[in-house]
């Protein structure tokens, strides 16, 4: 009996001891900061099912950060048109939803992102529901009637209003703007996952039920 009880004595020091180097390689693995590669998954609700959002991984695959939190951009500009272009064309010969169009919405083509600023949420300017169809506000809902909307240069009005957008217009709603951006960068780069045979998005790709 007393060489069971010895035996068994020597087994559970022997867990015991194995346990406690275990649960001591967790806590320096914590400390250390490794990276489980679950933190920055999250699942963004919507009333076609939740998506399931991985950060980290769109963060090392986009552009930049500017790619999505447009937000951080500068309205002052880092290039011109003859930085690339051989001809005498300029930004003015173009409607800026033109631009974003010809440079795939990649806006540091043409502007400097800041430093100053950092990322929010889209849903911090863009609402569930969309107020007005009316996008863009008029001069006399914050000014007298002597304003009118040609008076100033677009690039005028960014910089009065600081590159906030949303002081002259309506900002997209939240669903627009993600199946704008998502649907948009994910059938360029990964067609056979999100379009079905006919090209049309694939919903359940995105959406979880």
């Amino acid at each position: 009996m007393n060489g069971n009880n010895r035996k068994r004595k020597n087994w559970t020091l022997s867990l015991s001891i194995a346990v406690g180097v275990a649960l001591a390689a967790a806590v320096i693995g914590c400390m250390g900061g490794q990276p489980t590669g679950q933190a920055d998954r999250i699942y963004l609700s919507a009333t076609a099912g939740s998506v399931l959002f991985d950060h980290g991984t769109h963060q090392e695959n986009a552009d930049s950060c500017v790619s999505c939190h447009h937000d951080l951009l500068s309205a002052e500009l880092t290039s011109t048109c003859t930085d690339c272009h051989d001809d005498d064309r300029t930004s003015d010969d173009f409607e800026h939803a033109e631009l974003k169009e010809f440079h795939e919405r990649n806006c540091v083509t043409c502007h400097e992102s800041t430093n100053d600023r950092e990322p929010v949420s889209c849903r911090d300017c863009h609402s569930k529901a969309q107020a007005s169809e009316i996008r863009t506000a008029t001069c006399q809902e914050c000014h007298d009637d002597s304003f009118e909307p040609d008076m100033m240069s677009h690039d005028e009005y960014q910089e009065i209003e600081d590159h906030s957008c949303v002081g002259c217009h309506n900002p997209a709603t939240v669903s627009e703007v993600y199946h704008t951006n998502c649907t948009g960068c994910h059938t360029v780069n990964a067609p056979e996952r999100f379009l079905d045979e006919s090209g049309a998005p694939v919903c359940a790709a995105c959406h979880l039920r």
